[in-house]
């Protein structure tokens, strides 16, 4: 995941393609659209077709428009909610709506009943890994592997594990596999352009999230891929649009929290950008670049002590990264702190010479030292590299943050 935030997208024409795919999107959308309105049509004359009514949640599901699909299942007899359909499906938008305790409880529920199929237990097993229990998760691959074969579905659930633990080879061998048997399954292709872009092939993440958006636009993977493309390109507009449409079916997903969050400190929503952080690193509390953006926000809204405690956060993530050694010499040197701020620079640079938050932190440290020459000078090396599209704009951040509190310490 940290790779990830390295990543560049400079020459890649996203811009050149954005009419076309918006064209494309908009006659999809219209079409679900379109039928999601005739099923409530036909659900509204026949209220206790319990059939019906799952084919419209199915849809609205679909849709990105989970509230509804539960909505619509709710409001079917209260007979029809024992029904396993309806339970797995009730399971299912806890699942999309990042309720994961409930959802493995429906699942397991399902499974003591008699309920087993290679959908449940693919359910049961993604709600595991979204707790973070990988190794829970992994046990629960294997047993509907060995039950029920080979399945895509199960195949890109192995390349979804296979991720989190950093393992992208493993992922991209898995999500091949699938898309080699079933080429139209838009969930394999979402994963698969996450994975792409994971990797730091931009371009072809580029291509596989556009190409699947346009077969499904609410597909959340290929929305996460398309949003931070745009977002490391500075088009905040895009990136907006990207990131609200895959929060509106996963609200609890970290990387499009974390995503959006980004964008609102571009636009310099400081206070709901906190927020948006501080949901995230608890969706995502092993991702360290979304410790760092939170950092960030909390040091341009002048909460030193929030921030320290972030890069900490960070920090135990990671004892060898270097920008979050950066970030605490940034918190050293801000308090008056040289000797340590000092010591903290020189930790940062041996592990990473490029460490944006280190340098920055230097151009205080000369400063605060009186080498106002030496400050500028490196001041203006970091404006420069901050010109490329970076997941994080730590040069431009920095510029604020010294406009702010130029000549004080906090």
């Amino acid at each position: 995941m940290a790779a990830a935030l390295r990543g560049r997208c400079a020459g890649m024409g996203m811009t050149a393609r954005r009419w076309h795919q918006d064209v494309r999107e908009t006659t999809s959308m219209e079409r679900t659209e379109t039928r999601i309105a005739r099923l409530r049509d036909f659900f509204a004359a026949d209220r206790s077709n319990v059939d019906l009514g799952c084919e419209l949640a199915d849809a609205q599901f679909d849709a990105g428009r989970s509230a509804d699909a539960q909505a619509t299942l709710e409001s079917l007899p209260a007979e029809a909610h024992a029904a396993p359909g309806v339970r797995f499906r009730l399971g299912r938008i806890a699942l999309a709506q990042g309720r994961y305790v409930e959802a493995e409880a429906a699942y397991r529920a399902l499974l003591d009943a008699g309920h087993e199929s290679v959908a449940v237990l693919h359910d049961l097993a993604f709600s595991q890994l979204c707790q973070r229990q990988v190794d829970a998760a992994s046990s629960t691959l294997q047993q509907a592997a060995s039950r029920f074969g080979n399945d895509v579905s199960l195949s890109v659930l192995a390349a979804r594990i296979a991720l989190m633990q950093g393992k992208y080879d493993n992922a991209l061998s898995a999500l091949d596999e699938a898309l080699a048997r079933t080429p139209d399954d838009v969930t394999a292709r979402g994963v698969h352009a996450l994975a792409l872009l994971d990797v730091g092939r931009l371009d072809d993440a580029a291509e596989a999230a556009r190409a699947c958006l346009e077969i499904h636009p609410a597909q959340h993977e290929a929305l996460l891929v398309a949003g931070t493309l745009a977002l490391w390109q500075q088009d905040t507009p895009s990136a907006q649009v990207l990131f609200e449409r895959a929060l509106q079916t996963h609200p609890n997903s970290g990387r499009a929290l974390s995503g959006y969050g980004q964008l609102l400190m571009l636009r310099d929503e400081l206070p709901r950008a906190r927020e948006v952080l501080e949901h995230a690193v608890v969706a995502m509390p092993d991702h360290i670049g979304t410790w760092h953006a939170l950092a960030w926000t909390q040091l341009l809204l002048g909460d030193i002590d929030a921030a320290e405690a972030s890069y900490r956060s960070a920090y135990a993530l990671d004892h060898n990264f270097g920008d979050s050694h950066g970030g605490l010499a940034l918190v050293a040197v801000l308090r008056g702190d040289l000797d340590a701020a000092g010591q903290g620079i020189k930790r940062a640079l041996r592990l990473d010479p490029q460490a944006m938050t280190a340098r920055y932190a230097k151009t205080l440290l000369l400063e605060a030292q009186g080498d106002q020459s030496g400050s500028e000078a490196l001041m203006h090396e970091l404006l420069g590299a901050g010109g490329q599209a970076t997941a994080l704009p730590v040069a431009e951040f920095a510029a604020r943050l010294k406009g702010r509190f130029h000549g004080k310490r906090l």
